[in-house]
């Protein structure tokens, strides 16, 4: 129903903006030789914008020197050619047809190494309008996985394993394609996937409308990609030592050629890990006075084999055309859990009156396969394009636990047993189909496009034994989604100093959802709206205002709307909750920056209906379980400030900070009384990168964290740190990359949760494996010192698969 509205829509935009079709494109060719005349191959030529060194485009000399740059539009650039063991040459342009610059003669130089393993001394942390780009590539950062990469990322917070952005949820994306993952999957993905294939973070404060609705915070993991042809590889081993030990072994593969440019990477890693943790749940009469106290030791130790498998091929059919083809690949069969669960329970007066032991066995395997395909079609000789970009995702997730309990007396005397055994599997199949069109002009360009998403979820859950707890039938829970959504999106310069973007996008999304045993639970549909706006005002050369607004929705996981139980034990359990709904957030931010350095910000984000945890005891029972429910609001306010920059040439730091208010109002399960929790609190960051040598061999980073309080739905936490320290070292004319580092040095990034309001009082401590050392070692063969450029590629449901 969108298709005849937005072909009316490029119509008018070809009428209003006809200068989308005067655009022209030139070559810049040339010769690179050494002193004496004979020619160089293999050396890199790349062609740069003057205000910010971003890459327009690059190629490498051929056997006889020359080089060819194409499809470039007319304006002024600068041309950069170097290579190892010589002293770089650039050449400032101006482009208004095709040209030549010449021969280009290139001086040996002992010390050009630091030229191309620092890459130029590209700014850590660059700033751009609604985003920050965290460039990671040649730290010690690189040498550990992706989650780790985005702990360290300014302005990002991880709270019980949810990424956040400014206190929201954030969406992750590889290459401007979406992860559909969340929670344990999406951190046991990150985890599996190294840093050194990372080229930048995007942190995406302000999406527009090409963004999903549900991408209200958007973190774009950038990896890299060959600009000039060859073929260069490379193998890893990584060692980690927690409590236990694990490994991380991969090779990548990187090959390029005139029309063809592939890239691979295989990782395998076998773990170990430990997690300790400890609640309490203090139980009430019904007159809300105390009446006994439960207490939990639990333990686990993990087990697990992951195979990670990435590719990305591209191909130039033509001048005018071009596919791409992306595969995830993530399979982790055999992943063990041995729980042990050594629960206390006190009568009033703090006696013993009872304890049990539950040791819980639970054998996972899971799989999640994500394909897409992508056509880009040239419209003119500028940069006008038509893409089509399609998605499939396949994810499986099955699960068999046995539970046994003994049950033991005051005096810790055996008196009874019970077993029971869970099974369940999920699998999920989702397609979406997406169809954008850029028309840019002289000062403008309009973005539109459609997208079709398919979703369908199927699960079972079957109890067996003679000690089911109750309340815990068979069931088998389906559920079916259909997205249809369109956007339009219009950036404008109004001059040197004001420019705009504003963008609407709709969603009709039709959901059904169907539980054997509850009957139909979740049928609705609904139509929404979504604008976004973006204005940028630069009064003078180092000055720049930024106001942003964008309305957003979140949508339960699939995972999340699961009703089958995991259980610690008989009384401690989780549940997924059918019944959940969309919840819908604004947000405005006002930012100032100075110098490009310097960023202040006032920002309000508000949410009805957030998505929050939140446990419930039974104190009749004497039993505690959590599920995801929708809350009343969620709302908050903050004043952030942000520092980039180098102290000294061989010193550079980042600095953020923020301080805000967060308030949560929700409703008591079992009362229907409304209740709310609030927090005035403070979260800085600081990131140092210091250089120990001119040629940028050996460098060291120190990290340093600290949260003072957060609420989460009816959980607060207070007083999170964490100190991270790394050092790499390049050897061997950057052939071998070593790196060491130490993660959560004091071991002080796990905190208490506590829930405390009405008759409900309970806390918990989540303590895995935090402080780690972690030595990598990488090696590089082929023609290795090829130069890298950002590379955009993961799809937008995915991030929405729960593990």
């Amino acid at each position: 129903m969108f298709s005849r509205e937005m072909l009316q829509i490029c119509m008018w935009s070809l009428v209003l903006f006809p200068e989308i079709l005067l655009s022209q494109e030139y070559k810049v060719s040339g010769k690179v030789t050494e002193i004496g005349g004979t020619p160089l191959s293999f050396v890199n030529v790349t062609l740069l914008h003057p205000s910010d060194s971003a890459v327009v485009t690059g190629n490498s000399s051929d056997e006889n020197g020359h080089f060819v740059l194409e499809r470039i539009r007319e304006g002024t650039y600068v041309l950069k050619i170097s290579s190892l063991g010589y002293t770089s040459h650039t050449i400032n342009l101006q482009v208004s047809g095709d040209m030549s610059v010449g021969e280009v003669m290139l001086k040996e130089s002992t010390e050009d190494l630091r030229e191309v393993v620092v890459t130029g001394r590209r700014p850590l942390v660059q700033r751009q309008v609604g985003k920050l780009i965290f460039n990671v590539e040649h730290t010690t950062l690189s040498a550990g996985n992706s989650f780790n990469i985005l702990q360290n990322t300014p302005g990002v917070l991880i709270v019980n394993n949810e990424i956040r952005i400014r206190n929201s949820a954030a969406d992750v994306y590889i290459n401007g394609k979406k992860l559909y993952l969340s929670g344990e999957e999406l951190k046991a993905f990150l985890q599996n996937y190294p840093g050194s294939h990372i080229q930048s973070v995007e942190v995406i404060t302000s999406p527009q409308a090409n963004y999903d609705a549900d991408s209200g915070m958007v973190l774009n993991i950038v990896t890299s990609k060959n600009i000039a042809t060859g073929y260069k590889g490379g193998v890893s081993a990584r060692w980690t030592q927690a409590i236990f030990p694990k490994y991380n072994l991969g090779t990548e593969h990187y090959f390029k050629s005139d029309h063809l440019d592939f890239f691979a990477a295989y990782n395998f890693s076998p773990s170990k890990e430990y997690k300790h943790d400890l609640d309490y749940i203090n139980f009430f009469a019904e007159d809300v006075t105390a009446s006994g106290r439960m207490e939990t030791d639990f333990t686990r130790i993990t087990h697990s084999y992951a195979h990670n498998l990435h590719t990305i091929t591209d191909l130039e059919l033509n001048d005018k055309n071009s596919l791409s083809l992306s595969a995830n690949l993530q399979y982790a069969p055999g992943t063990d859990y041995s729980n042990r669960a050594i629960t206390d329970v006190f009568d009033t007066y703090g006696e013993l009156e009872s304890c049990f032991l539950t040791n819980s066995d639970l054998n996972n395997d899971r799989s999640n396969l994500s394909f897409s395909l992508e056509y880009t079609r040239q419209l003119n000789d500028s940069d006008a394009e038509f893409k089509s970009l399609s998605n499939y995702i396949y994810h499986d997730d099955s699960q068999l636990q046995h539970l046994y309990t003994s049950y033991f007396d005051e005096y810790r005397i055996p008196e009874s047993n019970s077993a029971f055994v869970f099974s369940a599997r999920q699998r999920n199949n989702i397609f979406t189909q997406q169809f954008d069109l850029s028309l840019p002009g002289a000062s403008s360009t309009l973005r539109t496009g459609l997208k079709y998403s398919s979703i369908q979820s199927k699960s079972r859950a079957e109890f067996s034994g003679g000690g089911i707890p109750q309340n815990s039938p068979d069931d088998h829970f389906n559920y079916y989604e259909n997205i249809y959504a369109s956007y339009i999106n219009h950036t404008r310069e109004w001059g040197e100093k004001l420019s705009t973007v504003l963008g609407i996008r709709s969603e009709y999304t039709d959901v059904n959802a169907r539980s054997v045993v509850l009957g139909q639970v979740n049928t609705r549909s609904y139509f929404e709206l979504f604008p976004s706006a973006s204005l940028r005002y630069t009064p003078r050369k180092h000055h720049a205002f930024d106001l942003n607004y964008k309305r957003s929705l979140s949508r339960p996981s699939y995972g999340d709307l699961n009703p089958y139980r995991y259980y610690l034990n008989e009384r401690q359990y989780e549940a997924g909750n059918p019944a959940l709904t969309r919840a819908v957030e604004h947000k405005l931010a006002l930012d100032y920056t100075y110098k490009h350095q310097y960023a202040f910000s006032i920002y309000y984000s508000g949410a009805s209906g957030a998505l929050r945890g939140l446990p419930y005891q039974d104190n009749a029972a004497r039993l505690i379980y959590t599920s995801l429910y929708n809350i009343d609001r969620e709302f908050q306010y903050s004043f952030d400030f942000s520092y980039y920059g180098n102290v000294f040439d061989w010193w550079y730091c980042y600095a953020y900070t923020s301080t805000f208010y967060m308030e949560s109002r929700f409703k008591a399960i079992d009362t229907d009384r409304s209740h709310s929790l609030n927090v005035t609190a403070f979260y800085g960051q600081l990131y140092n990168q210091i250089r120990f040598d001119n040629e940028g061999t050996t460098n060291m980073e120190l990290s340093l964290n600290y949260l003072s309080g957060m609420v989460s739905g009816s959980l607060k936490s207070k007083n999170q740190f964490s100190a991270g320290l790394g050092v790499t070292r390049r050897m061997w004319n950057n052939r071998l990359v070593a790196s060491l580092n130490v993660e959560d040095i004091f071991n002080t990034s796990s905190i208490w949760y506590h829930s405390e309001y009405a008759n409900q009082d309970n806390a918990y401590i989540a303590r895995p494996e935090t402080r780690k050392l972690i030595l990598g070692l990488k090696y590089n063969f082929g023609n290795y010192r090829l130069k890298d450029n950002n590379r955009n590629t993961t799809p937008d449901e995915q991030e929405r698969l729960d593990g």
